[in-house]
């Protein structure tokens, strides 16, 4: 280990205490003006030998095990490496550029290598299950007890209990693991970046609206090509090209371009790190005694089983599947009216954005660029800190000055404004927020929440610290931000998240907001959804970005008719499809040895699922972020899932007096649900809020489907 004082300026600044800058933030803010690639990587060397040496000392006390000096100490060690971890996700997914790649690919295996490594030390397992074994013996409250628990199953997931053979394998396994997802990243970074469908003429142009055009040619010029448009490959530029373009064949290059990323052979080429992953991950799943890597994962979630969220996801296909093909036939009825008597289209996946924005504004009258005037990005934040005010008794404040990797980046400290309850008094800081809404070179596409810091209240009290990150094109010069609906519903979305963090009340990290089951971990960003469909929320903040007129009730009657046509992600077949492909290739992933061709097996049952021809889908396995890089291995029923808990909880608020501001409902959802994290299981802390079970009927009553249901 480098000794502290023989360590860069940098890396010393990334492995001491975060500065407070003069602010009242219990744990200071993330010193991002020395996070450079060289001195993440020279800061991690010490970050991991500090935890390692802190471990061997707990495991090595010649004291009898305890609470304090085993389950505690274990909680509390590490926390620079901790620290180190957040700002190096950060970095490494928002400012991949330069050395960054590189790095990013060298420090991948380093921390899961140590938490093997860890969980493998045979005399710390052995103190850990002592206090295990006398938990209930023991003067320890009801978060102790828990703690104690989490931490001896994880340990029990990471192989403790396999002979040394097993672990020795297990530990390659997860460093190749590692490797593979980091490579699968940087690879949707980076071929994405290299990738653009150049527009030579005004004739290419057709059907784009002045914005997008304008956008276009700000690409263009980034790119080097000023005088000419570009689309690059990014999905703000490339749903609004498939929406608006009258060009069908400039349409089909658009679509090729984003559904084949990754999806071929070269450098960036995804296909034989997923099926890799798959093998490996079939084999740790055989290991570790499970039927499948699916069985694995799932069997610490709420749904359990496999088989409980594949009935989920197939009674839900069945359901949306006849909706959809009502919708084919009406986006290609379209299409025959436009022949006029001439040969016309068969509707391909390019034509589908295309019509269906023809459709809503035939039947009913929705323009989106219409709808983007009243949708401005500066009211639509004050709308969501707006509402999180009147729920939780929040307030929003931005602090300028403190370090950020990007201009574009805002940062708000969080307070508790009023309505003060059992997660914190009246007017106190709980937080803070970063807000990076905008597409750069070296950010992942897509949309997400990351936590920079989790809330502690155990050895010191800790301030949370919540980063929302989206990909906007960035406006040109003195250009107002307008966002499409999709993109204020992903604010809100990302938002929950964020509040889901900010709020979290547990006294250890590791029961915090971040660890509860990943099948609930969506609830609170979806059912946030919800708040921007408020009517009282729209016309206080959905004003023209230009006249300040509020957006017409008409047109909300004509938007909300709208909505309901399309339903949201999880009751679509796009989404559904990918979500049905990524269990069934982790359950084809159960160590047999048996090859797995990814994307044979995605054909082969999207086939047999009946998907329409012109229906694409969002999350294909070369481009599959959640299945192969994110924490949704196995898991992207989640959302489906989620959504059912979003639409009962909903359902709650709604048969309230106060309807979505209900204070008494919104006390129980915070309390019971929002701030407890992981120190009660998912599916009781749900029981305690609703007094049952999620009603999945909620989601389907929701959209109109509960009576279509198959018999």
């Amino acid at each position: 280990m480098t000794p502290p004082n023989a360590l860069s300026p940098d890396a010393q600044a990334l492995l001491g205490p975060w500065p407070a800058h003069g602010l009242p933030h219990l744990g200071g803010l993330p010193p991002y003006d020395h996070a450079t690639p060289a001195a993440l990587e020279e800061a991690f060397d010490t970050a991991i030998e500090t935890k390692r040496d802190a471990v061997r000392r707990i495991a090595r006390n010649a004291e009898p095990p305890t609470f304090d000096n085993t389950v505690a100490a274990l909680e509390d060690c590490g926390r620079p490496l901790r620290h180190l971890q957040a700002l190096f996700i950060a970095v490494s997914s928002t400012a991949s550029v330069g050395d960054m790649p590189a790095v990013a690919q060298r420090l991948a295996p380093r921390v899961p290598a140590l938490e093997l490594e860890i969980a493998h030390d045979p005399a710390l397992f052995a103190r850990i299950d002592a206090v295990w074994k006398a938990r209930q013996a023991s003067a320890l409250d009801a978060q102790q007890i828990r703690l104690v628990e989490v931490l001896r199953e994880r340990l029990v997931r990471a192989g403790a209990a396999l002979a040394a053979p097993g672990k020795a394998r297990l530990a390659d396994i997860n460093e190749r693991l590692a490797t593979l997802s980091a490579q699968y990243r940087q690879n949707l970074i980076a071929e994405p970046a290299t990738q653009a469908l150049w527009l030579d003429s005004e004739a290419d142009l057709a059907g784009l609206p002045g914005a997008q055009r304008r956008s276009a040619a700000d690409a263009a010029k980034a790119l080097g090509r000023e005088g000419r448009w570009a689309i690059p490959n990014q999905r703000p530029a490339v749903w609004p090209f498939l929406i608006h373009s009258t060009r069908r064949d400039l349409r089909e290059k658009v679509w090729r371009m984003w559904d084949g990323r990754c999806d071929h052979d070269g450098a960036h080429d995804n296909r034989p790190i997923a099926a890799e992953m798959l093998r490996l991950r079939g084999e740790r799943a055989r290991l570790l005694g499970h039927a499948s890597h699916a069985h694995g994962v799932l069997a610490e979630r709420m749904v359990r089983t496999p088989q409980t969220a594949m009935t989920a996801l197939r009674r839900t296909w069945d359901r949306v599947l006849a909706a959809t093909q009502r919708q084919v036939a009406d986006y290609q009825a379209i299409a025959d009216a436009e022949a006029a008597g001439e040969p016309g289209i068969t509707l391909a996946p390019w034509d589908r954005q295309h019509y269906a924005e023809k459709l809503r504004r035939q039947r009913f009258d929705i323009d989106g660029e219409v709808i983007r005037q009243y949708l401005p990005l500066e009211r639509m934040l004050e709308a969501m800190f707006w509402a999180a005010g009147r729920l939780h008794g929040l307030a929003f404040s931005e602090l300028r000055g403190v370090p950020v990797l990007h201009p574009s980046i805002r940062v708000f400290e969080v307070r508790r404004d009023s309505a003060a309850d059992a997660a914190g008094a009246t007017g106190a800081a709980i937080g803070v927020l970063y807000v990076d809404l905008f597409h750069r070179p070296g950010k992942m596409h897509g949309s997400h929440q990351h936590l920079l810091r989790a809330a502690e209240h155990f050895a010191g009290r800790v301030l949370p610290i919540s980063n929302m990150v989206s990909g906007l094109p960035p406006p040109g010069e003195g250009e107002p931000v307008l966002l499409p609906w999709e993109y204020a519903n992903v604010l809100f979305h990302e938002f929950g998240h964020s509040l889901h963090m900010l709020l979290d009340g547990a006294r250890y990290p590791s029961l915090g907001s971040l660890n509860v089951a990943w099948d609930f971990v969506e609830l609170p960003s979806l059912l946030n959804e919800y708040w921007l469909r408020d009517r009282a929320l729209l016309a206080r903040f959905a004003r023209h970005h230009a006249t300040g007129e509020p957006m017409p009730a008409a047109l909300l009657d004509r938007l909300e008719a709208a909505l309901k046509y399309d339903r949201i992600f999880s009751v679509n077949l796009d989404y559904l499809g990918g979500a049905i492909v990524d269990l069934k290739l982790h359950l084809l992933a159960d160590g047999s040895g048996r090859d797995i061709d990814p994307q044979a097996v995605e054909r082969e049952i999207l086939a047999a699922l009946g998907l329409p021809a012109c229906w694409d889908q969002i999350l294909r396995v070369t481009n599959s972020f959640h299945s192969f890089v994110g924490s949704y291995d196995a898991g992207v029923y989640s959302y489906l899932w989620s959504d059912m808990m979003a639409a009962d909880v909903a359902e709650a608020f709604l048969a309230s007096p106060g309807g979505l501001y209900d204070e008494r409902t919104a006390q129980a959802w915070r309390e019971q649900l929002l701030t407890v994290g992981h120190t009660v299981p998912a599916d009781e802390a749900f029981r305690r809020f609703r007094g049952r079970d999620p009603d999945p009927e909620a989601l389907m009553r929701r959209f109109g489907l509960a009576e279509t249901a198959p018999a």
